[in-house]
């Protein structure tokens, strides 16, 4: 369960990066390089935190 709160919370972050570096820069390959960046630290910080709740 914990995982797929996660995944929804890093979706959601990286749709919104992604969003917002669109809007500011108007380039479709940095938006989408940025927002799957995003996904990935921020699914790793989650997943990192979640273990460490689960001890």
């Amino acid at each position: 369960m914990l995982v797929v709160i996660a995944m929804l919370f890093s979706l959601v972050v990286a749709l919104t990066t992604a969003f917002l570096f669109y809007v500011v820069k108007g380039s479709l390959l940095v938006s989408l390089t940025m927002g799957g960046a995003a996904f990935v630290a921020t699914m790793t910080l989650a997943l990192g935190a979640f273990s460490l709740l689960i001890r």
